[in-house]
């Protein structure tokens, strides 16, 4: 339908007839007719992405010097020419790693290194095709940012990322310069559904695992940095938006990970991007795989749970993640992802209604034939290159007397690796010996992973025939172009290197006669390290210890058995050198111990050529494979299978544990069964005669006794459940367990317990027999009187009607100083005696406590440094014959993969080396690893997950010899509630029933988040509520003190209870429109981090943030528009924590005519019934704050 619109004007009206048909003449309506305006007009939009193409440009396998007819970007090309074919509209995109991964990328930028003028064949090829703009894979920095830059100049299209910024080598955030363009807004003329041409802005974002800062150092540091891939989306959609992005595609080389989060510096970050507000498309890479998969059952793991089902949010049929559209295009141009968009026009602007994604093939994998034929035109274009590398990587190095061939190295040792690992322990001695290294004599273990195994499919294996050797030979046995690293560990490190590696086993039950699938899909490869040099056994019928990505899975499992170095049981204080690659000794596949250690050798070599020098000088090599490790003996009939190529049917004879089942999988892999029978059960670990000490803790309870809240598909939390499991946890060790908490336990509390002045925690916490405590920041919020009435027992100087009993928990606090008698105002440490021996705790709060707590709070104490009064106490613990140490240091602490950061990390780097452990605070996070070999756990908050940690002693050095913790989710669904607890808990719940009363409902959640930096529309309301209470002027409220969400649905007082839950005092004051402006000035900090955006009431402002904080505030005025000026004076409502100057708001301690009012919460709970009537309740961003140039740089002043 259209509609002709000859004048225009608001009082103009059109009157539309539709009927079925009209004999007419158009005449009737008259003859001179605007021209039709198409109404509701639609159109579509294709993306087409091609990723990891990994130099497989030609159908070609240089390692076997045949054609392949399942790689190769000349295959591709044909799909893009028929993808496009069949849409109106299409836009091609590459995702990256594009330049290295055949001898191709090696001949191209180490054999025959482009020179300006040259261009790369990826880009004759891809120019041709028509490519409209691409991002950075980890391995574009393969070669070096010279090589890089030598590269792309070349190509017709441009390069975008976001979250590769230059290295400035300072510690500012908010100066920091993008190192490419971070994102381009193109218009895009398309023809809509009508035919009528249109234009489109379409912003395509780029983003890379910021990972290559670790894998490719020697290239990239002290070069550039990088961010995190979540966060940077954050910060530049809202900016493509406001530029008129109508479509929004993130280009993002990272893979999926269910289990990864926002904020951690996450090497597979999809599924969490996918949540950032306004990304229309996610094309996304790195992990091989393809998304969506053709059905469920062929979907890779990745993307299910443990049942074989999609993950939340997961859309294989539509082709999305949590609504919005992905596609991931496998590897070597083996598919052509596609993603197809719906756009309508709706006022003017086109907006993404719907999608579908889907992938094209090169290859028939089931029917075993090509579905395309090869680009005649763009093979053309890089023939010449081909022809070179094929020349290039078949010249001879040496001779092989045995098949090498890696389709069972996954299973068993393998020749395949040894010959690499023999290669690198020739290459370290003997470089070792010609530098005449201190190190030389010390024990060389070498490590090696099966590259190819099948990562890219069921044709990406090594076979190398009998015979000559070529260069193509040592690429086929070493993919990746690393070098060489040695590194000092101690035998510990070796053992756990060996138990990250275990994790490619799934767990085997003994007892079990179906079919039980021996390899985790999931698990890398390239991450299956065989260390040579020891011999060890994997028993796979225990569960793993790590995860994939390095975290604790069970830390009290232990696979590696009957390790031993030269016949004898491994000595974890034993030092040895170990050999491995750039990539790995970086922190690649965060295997715990191993980032940070000391380089005895930093070479530049490649691992490749080292294998080719090796094979060179040897000659003629004989494959063979010590057996140096194996997968432990399994009694019973468990059937235990593997999956790797069928074309491995050819050596079975070779290898008379493994039988073939004469079927493959859906990928094409051929199944096996892998024979483990044995005659008796894997010998247990050495026996020990260590003190086992069990340390059970919480942080962070917020006196959050009816707490519960959802993760994924569990509900976490409430008192009676965290009981339970503590209980249970104490039962497998009853005389040597310790209950031990990290300080915040009371304060921003639940109202059943705030409403009691927090007794009614300190009384769960008894109860259950916790022992040692420490003080959090939040303990100090009502005061130090206050404080000490809740620890040695008495009336609450608050609420008279509250008498506290003495406590029977330890608490300890050794940088928190009395002022009238300058020392601890409690115990600095506490000795208690655990099955004979003595552990030392010593206890900190974080130096951010004065920022946190009201300076009226903390008026009779200084917070003084921490590591110095830690170490004092060490001392004098030492001194008692102390040497077991624990710290509860109620400090922040983050972790990403096995780095670890914050204030608790500062901690460990700074004190003694006799503290073993340290419990982090203060940030809810979950945090589990080692600084300095000190171990540092957190384990979230609000009662949600408890921190198991084992300890042991060694009762003739007192000594604790050994340390591993796991964080356990306090799942509901897997444990009975404690009834004497929740017995308790009601209680005190029926004490109080208004906090069971509704007083309205919403049709929507308003979230608490980014209220440090923005308005919100929470914050808003809040801040209306304050302000209509005391009847003043204007109203500000500090971010921190909204606690949480108001929820969607009925709303109870409770839950007012639990946004506003310190019940702080509102004053009314008198400011000049001067201090008001500086009451604004001081919101923000020197850095972002520190920045805390007040909500507002009755005034709106427009801050600069190009310019300094002192000329920020470019407009002030009053709500209706009326200016504030500087000299004239006004009424405001603030807390009194604000109101003495808490969050550095200094200046409202120079308010004039102070008078207090009600409690927040009253105020808010009395404004929510006056204005909504126990109905429809609302709020909104009222547009009272308008922040510009937030990404620019301020001006030096």
């Amino acid at each position: 339908m259209t509609a002709h619109f000859n004048k225009k004007g608001s009082s103009l009206s059109v009157k539309v007839f539709v009927v079925d048909a009209y004999s007419g003449s158009l005449t009737e309506v008259g003859s001179n007719l605007a021209d039709p305006v198409a109404i509701g007009s639609t159109l579509k939009l294709r993306i087409m992405e091609t990723t990891d193409i990994h130099t497989n440009f030609m159908n070609y396998d240089y390692y076997k010097d045949a054609p392949a007819e399942n790689v190769g970007l000349v295959k591709t090309a044909t799909l893009v020419k028929q993808a496009r074919a069949e849409a109106r509209n299409s836009l091609l995109v590459d995702n990256g790693d594009l330049l290295q991964g055949t001898p191709l990328g090696t001949y191209m930028a180490k054999v025959k290194p482009l020179r300006d003028g040259e261009v790369h064949p990826a880009y004759k090829a891809m120019n041709l095709m028509g490519y409209d703009i691409a991002t950075f894979g980890n391995h574009e920095f393969n070669y070096g940012l010279n090589y890089l830059d030598e590269a792309i100049d070349d190509a017709a299209f441009p390069y975008v990322n976001a979250n590769i910024y230059i290295d400035d080598h300072d510690s500012d955030p908010t100066n920091d310069v993008n190192m490419y363009k971070p994102y381009i807004i193109m218009n895009k003329q398309v023809k809509d559904e009508n035919g009528q041409t249109q234009t489109v802005k379409v912003g395509f974002l780029g983003l890379v695992t910021p990972q290559i800062m670790d894998w490719d150092k020697g290239n990239l540091d002290g070069k550039v940095i990088t961010k995190d891939i979540v966060e940077t989306a954050e910060k530049f959609v809202p900016l493509m938006r406001a530029e008129g992005a109508e479509v929004v595609v993130a280009l993002t080389h990272s893979g999926f990970n269910g289990a990864s989060q926002a904020g951690t510096g996450a090497e597979d970050a999809v599924y969490p991007l996918s949540q950032v507000a306004g990304i229309d498309a996610i094309t996304f890479s790195h992990t091989h795989k393809v998304f969506p998969a053709p059905s469920v059952s062929a979907l890779d793991a990745l993307f299910k749970d443990s049942s074989g089902n999609p993950l939340p949010g997961v859309d294989n049929a539509k082709g999305t993640i949590n609504g919005v559209a992905a596609v991931q295009a496998g590897f070597g141009g083996a598919n052509l992802g596609i993603i197809d968009l719906t756009l309508s026009r709706t006022n003017g602007k086109w907006k993404v209604v719907n999608s579908q994604s889907s992938n094209k093939d090169i290859f028939d994998s089931n029917a075993k034939k090509p579905l395309v034929d090869a680009d005649a035109t763009i093979v053309n274009a890089i023939k010449t290159e081909h022809a070179a590398t094929i020349a290039y990587a078949n010249q001879a190095i040496g001779q092989t007397t045995a098949p090498i061939y890696s389709y069972f190295a996954l299973v068993q040792d393998d020749p395949s690796v040894q010959i690499v690992t023999k290669a690198q322990e020739w290459f370290v001695k003997k470089t070792l010996a010609e530098k005449n290294s201190p190190d030389k004599d010390l024990p060389i273990l070498s490590v090696g992973a099966p590259f190819k195994a099948g990562r890219n499919g069921p044709t990406e294996y090594t076979d190398i025939k009998a015979g000559d050797l070529a260069i193509k030979s040592a690429s086929d046995l070493y993919l990746y172009d690393n070098t060489l690293k040695a590194i000092k560990v101690k035998g510990s490190v070796v053992k756990e290197w060996l138990e990250m590696s275990a994790g490619m086993f799934n767990q085997i039950d003994p007892n079990l006669t179906a079919e039980q699938p021996l390899l985790n899909s999931s698990f890398s490869v390239f991450n299956f390290d065989v260390i040579d040099g020891v011999t060890y056994q994997v028993d796979v019928t225990k569960p793993a210890k790590y995860t994939k990505d390095g975290t604790i899975n069970n830390a009290s499992s232990s696979r590696i058995i009957n390790l031993k170095y030269n016949g004898q049981p491994i000595d974890p204080d034993q030092e040895f050198i170990v050999v491995s690659n750039n990539y790995r000794v970086n922190g690649g596949g965060n295997f715990p111990g191993v980032k940070g250690s000391p380089l005895v050798l930093d070479s530049s070599d490649e691992n490749r050529q080292v294998l080719m020098d090796y094979i060179t000088e040897q000659h003629t090599i004989n494959p063979t494979a010590d057996n140096n490790w194996s997968i432990a003996p399994i009694n019973g009939d468990a059937q235990v299978t593997f999956t790797t190529s069928p074309s491995s049917k050819a050596y079975l004879s070779a290898n008379p544990k493994i039988t073939s089942l004469e079927r493959t999988d859906e990928k094409g892999f051929g199944i096996f069964k892998l024979d483990l029978h044995g005659d008796s059960a894997p010998p247990d670990p050495e026996p020990t005669d260590n003190v086992k000490v069990q340390l059970l803790g919480i942080n962070d309870f917020h006196g959050q006794l009816d707490y519960s809240t959802t993760v994924g598909d569990n509900v976490v939390g409430g008192a009676a459940y965290l009981a339970a499991y503590l209980k249970q946890a104490k039962a497998t060790n009853p005389a040597n367990t310790l209950l031990v908490h990290n300080g915040d336990a009371v304060g921003a509390s639940s109202p059943v317990s705030s409403l009691e002045r927090d007794k009614p925690t300190l009384d769960f916490l008894d109860m259950l027999g916790f022992k040692v405590g420490t003080l959090g920041n939040h303990e100090f919020d009502q005061g130090v009187p206050a404080l000490m009435a809740q620890l040695n027992g008495g009336t609450d100087p608050i609420n008279p009607d509250i008498t506290y009993s003495q406590t029977g928990i330890d608490y300890i606090n050794a940088n928190v100083i009395d002022k009238a008698t300058e020392g601890p105002i409690i115990a600095p440490y506490v000795i208690e005696e655990v099955g004979g021996e003595k552990i030392g705790f010593i206890g900190v709060v974080t130096m951010l406590t004065p920022s946190k707590v009201s300076p009226a709070a903390l008026a009779p104490v200084n917070i003084v440094e921490q590591a110095p009064v830690v170490n004092k106490a060490v001392d004098e613990l030492k001194a008692q014959g102390v040497k077991a140490i624990v710290v509860l240091a109620h400090d922040p602490a983050s972790q990403s993969g096995s780095t670890i950061t914050g204030e608790a990390a500062d901690l460990a780097k700074a004190v003694d080396d006799e503290v073993d452990v340290i419990f982090a605070g203060d940030n809810h996070a979950k945090v589990n690893g080692l600084v300095d070999n000190k171990l540092i756990f957190q384990a979230y908050s609000y009662g949600t997950a408890f921190a198991d940690v084992n300890l042991e002693i060694d009762p003739a050095t007192h000594d604790i010899v050994k340390k591993e913790a796991t964080i356990v989710d306090v799942k509901q669904s897997d444990i009975t509630p404690d009834a004497e607890i929740a017995a308790f808990v009601q209680a005190a719940q029926d004490r109080h029933p208004e906090l069971s009363q509704p007083v309205g409902t919403t049709d929507q959640v308003y979230a608490k988040a980014n209220a440090y930096t923005q308005e919100i529309a929470l914050g808003s309301l809040i801040a209306d509520a304050m302000k209509d209470s005391m009847d003043a002027d204007f109203a500000f409220m500090n971010p921190g003190g909204i606690r949480a969400d108001l929820p969607q649905g009925s709303v109870l007082y409770s839950d007012l209870f639990r946004i506003q839950p310190f019940g702080n005092q509102l004053v009314k004051m008198t400011l000049t429109g001067a201090q008001i402006r500086t009451l604004l000035q001081q919101q923000w900090g020197d850095t972002p981090d520190k920045t805390k955006t007040l909500q507002i009431s009755g005034l709106k402002y427009t801050a600069d943030f190009s310019k300094p904080i002192a000329e920020r505030v470019i407009a002030l005025t009053k709500e209706d528009g009326t200016e504030i000026s500087d000299t004239e004076e006004y009424t405001a409502v603030v807390n009194n924590f604000m109101a003495a100057g808490g969050d550095n708001y200094t200046v409202l301690t120079q308010g004039a005519n102070p008078v207090a009012g009600i409690t927040d919460i009253d105020a808010f709970y009395n404004y929510v019934l006056n204005q909504f009537n126990r109905g429809a309740i609302t709020a909104s961003v009222k547009g009272r704050i308008t922040n510009v140039n937030v990404n620019v740089s301020p001006a030096t002043p």
